[in-house]
């Protein structure tokens, strides 16, 4: 029996793929259904990568190139040895919010801290972390200023500065209302080393801590407020006192080898932790206050100095052991 011969009607068959086509196909594909998601989730998957990958995401293809720069909530990191260009430019590209933004400060890029901290309060930034490195040319009691936009952050929930002065607040603008009165949304506050050199910081300080109503966690570790001349604290009726109140606070670190003026008020009821290191009013009432105040904590340490050896005794006590 004869064969039907094919219509010539019939289309003619594909050709073969060409090799290495068919897998850009799929990437194309691949890559077009991520970027098909919500603008949202993509937002969600960027903010869950280190920052250098996220910026590597623009390689992936035409359309990742520019993609993360518009990724809001981006934890912003720096770590070892970087520029002052890469990190400029990094911030001048983020999106509003920025959820974090991580650095230490090695001594020459100083001079670049108050520029990112003016991008960092455009940005809104939520979460600061600025460690400033020292140098063997540095002056003796000495520390690099981290500028005045720090006061513009005003969105901050989370703060850490280390070894750095911070400069009086800038006068309130025309129809601003009056001083500054603080970061109101702060649940951390960790300052180590840091200076407020000026007349009026302990009072700031309070106001700052006051502020927070949500404050849980507040670090000052050899924070020094008011007039300073040669290095050295004025004398010691010229201390201006300030008090720490903070009562949903559950952990507290307090170390001062100056007294700085700084006083622990009223009970803190939500304690857990408290570390405190406060020799330089050892044997008066502020000192038995304080101990008082935190006494019922759960984990207590708390250190005092050897003057004969010039180092630290600790004691740790669990709670209402004292």
């Amino acid at each position: 029996m004869a064969m039907p011969m094919p219509s010539s009607s019939s289309p003619p068959p594909p050709p073969p793929p060409v090799a290495g086509a068919a897998s850009e196909a799929s990437d194309a594909a691949g890559t077009d259904i991520l970027l098909s998601l919500l603008p949202e989730i993509l937002d969600d998957i960027l903010t869950r990568l280190p920052l250098k990958e996220v910026v590597r995401t623009c390689c992936l293809s035409r359309g990742w190139a520019r993609r993360w720069e518009s990724a809001s909530g981006l934890d912003v990191r720096f770590r070892g040895f970087y520029s002052a260009g890469v990190v400029s430019g990094v911030l001048a590209r983020c999106a509003a919010p920025v959820a974090s933004f991580d650095i230490e400060v090695r001594p020459r890029l100083r001079p670049r801290a108050a520029y990112w901290l003016r991008a960092l309060a455009e940005k809104r930034v939520r979460s600061l972390q600025l460690a400033f490195g020292s140098s063997r040319a540095d002056e003796p009691g000495v520390f690099p200023g981290v500028g005045r936009a720090i006061y513009a952050c005003a969105e901050l929930s989370d703060l850490y500065l280390r070894y750095c002065e911070v400069p009086r607040p800038p006068p309130p603008q025309p129809g601003q209302g009056t001083l500054f009165a603080g970061f109101p949304r702060l649940t951390r506050l960790a300052l180590n080393s840091v200076k407020l050199p000026f007349t009026g910081a302990g009072a700031l300080l309070e106001r700052v801590i006051a502020g927070a109503p949500d404050l849980a966690d507040l670090l000052l570790v050899d924070v020094t407020t008011g007039v300073v001349a040669g290095g050295e604290k004025k004398v010691e009726e010229e201390r201006e006192p300030w008090v720490i109140r903070a009562p949903k606070l559950h952990s507290l670190t307090l170390w001062t080898a100056v007294d700085n003026g700084g006083r622990v008020a009223g009970e803190l009821p939500l304690l857990n932790v408290a570390n405190i290191s406060v020799d330089s009013f050892l044997g008066t009432e502020d000192f038995l206050d304080t101990l008082w105040l935190v006494s019922r904590v759960k984990v207590l340490k708390f250190s005092v100095r050897d003057r004969e050896n010039l180092g630290l005794l600790g004691v740790g006590c669990a709670s209402h052991c004292i």
